[in-house]
């Protein structure tokens, strides 16, 4: 392995036998392998990727996918059926809840536990215990076995003990998830002072924000294999519009309206989503930022005169939540009666989606905008970026104000009753 790389894989692979039953087991044991009554499972399939010192690698997946198989390999609690792998300094790994400890023990004597088997000696152990049980803080619980601890009390001292021992590379999967939002914080904390001073980290989560803060780079796992590896930025928003979709009702696209049928009514020739460009229209790129102007066309026919006809469109995450409605109507826009072909164009400047990935559906409504004549869907996605990462779907416009503050709460403020003023600490001047 290269000096700059903590970790390397190449070409890892994890096989299982999977047995319909005990039995199975044994009947094949007995014909000493020549009948076979076993199916093959691959839990990791020719995974590879190395990460350097001082980086931190993301892995992200559904469950199942073998993420948790390919950190145990990493962490040497089983073996691959075939590749290499090697790391480069101590390991320290939380794979899962109280791995390593003894139920029996106290947590105390846990902490001594750990600490000697990753060889530390009596007098090392001693100087590190007090700041494992202070970060810890488990309180009286300390002394008592493990066994009446919850999972969250279990997480605080594993991640404890874990990083306290000041390993080159650490191992996380997914153990942050039982944690309290206090200590969660508290984790997150140690792990950028542990990038800081130079370590490296393989974090499994599926907490995509987590990931982007702590990683550099993200390997997204499924059915075993690396689907995706880059930027987190970029793998976790391809990763979380899959599994948005995967949750998606193609059926609920209408809004849940009752389409109108015949055929002499309204009907859509054409939808499509543009760039706007200074006043000029061009193909969306693959994706857009968040600011960008964008411009939507709707080119429908009206085949009898009489229908009043209003026009709509609508922009839903891939998960089918709704992010935004237009109706020409509301915008005063005049209904159309007479016979003949339009063309709709809806501006959306400075668009204020956050990043994820929509969809954009044009509709034909009546004059009361109640009943759906026809409806169209953009065919390509709409897939937003943004430069920064902001939770939320949209980004609403805003402005911040910080000051220093008198003390001195105003009437529109101060709840009924309540003094106009607090009072003030002692000493303050």
């Amino acid at each position: 392995m290269s000096a700059p790389n903590a970790a390397v894989a190449e070409h890892l692979s994890k096989e299982y036998r999977l047995y319909p039953n005990s039995i199975a087991r044994v009947k094949e044991a007995l014909t000493f392998g020549r009948r076979r009554y076993h199916t093959r499972h691959r839990a990791v399939d020719d995974v590879s990727f190395a990460v350097p010192q001082g980086s931190a690698l993301g892995i992200v997946g559904e469950n199942g996918a073998g993420k948790s198989t390919l950190l145990k390999i990493l962490a040497g609690t089983t073996l691959p059926s075939s590749g290499r792998f090697a790391i480069n300094g101590t390991v320290s790994s939380l794979l899962e809840l109280g791995t390593g400890f003894h139920a029996d023990f106290t947590g105390r004597a846990n902490i001594v536990l750990s600490a000697q088997v990753q060889g530390f000696t009596r007098r090392e152990i001693e100087g590190k215990i007090g700041g494992i049980i202070d970060f810890a803080e488990l309180g009286e619980y300390i002394d008592q076995p493990v066994r009446t601890y919850s999972s969250g009390m279990i997480m605080r001292l594993g991640f404890s003990v874990a990083t306290a021992i000041d390993p080159e590379v650490l191992i996380i999967d997914e153990i942050l998830a039982v944690g309290d939002l206090y200590f969660q914080k508290k984790c997150v904390d140690r792990i950028f002072d542990f990038r800081k001073r130079g370590k490296s980290i393989l974090f499994c989560s599926h907490s995509l924000y987590d990931v982007r803060q702590v990683c550099d780079e993200v390997i997204w796992i499924q059915d075993g294999r690396v689907r995706m590896q880059g930027l987190p930025q970029d793998v976790t928003l391809a990763y979380a519009n899959y599994a948005r979709s995967l949750e998606a009702r193609p059926e609920t696209i209408g809004g849940g309206k009752p389409q109108a049928t015949g055929e002499e009514l309204p009907v859509i020739e054409q939808v499509r989503l543009l760039l706007e460009d200074g006043g000029e229209g061009r193909p969306m790129p693959d994706t857009v930022q968040t600011g960008a102007d964008l411009r939507f066309e709707l080119d429908f026919r009206v085949r009898r005169s009489g229908p009043g006809v209003n026009v709509g469109a609508a922009i839903f995450r891939t998960d089918n939540v709704l992010a935004a409605t237009f109706l020409s109507q509301l915008a005063g826009i005049a209904t159309v009666h007479e016979q003949g072909a339009y063309r709709a164009t809806l501006r959306l400047p400075d668009l204020r989606l956050s990043e994820g990935e929509y969809t954009v559906v044009g509709y034909l409504f009546d004059e009361h905008g109640v009943h759906m004549y026809d409806h169209r869907q953009v065919e390509k996605n709409l897939l937003v970026s943004q430069a920064k990462n902001y939770p939320g779907m949209v980004r609403l416009h805003h402005s911040f104000e910080l000051a220093p503050w008198d003390g001195v709460v105003s009437a529109a403020a101060a709840p009924a009753g309540a003094s106009k003023q607090l009072p003030r600490p002692s000493g303050r001047h």
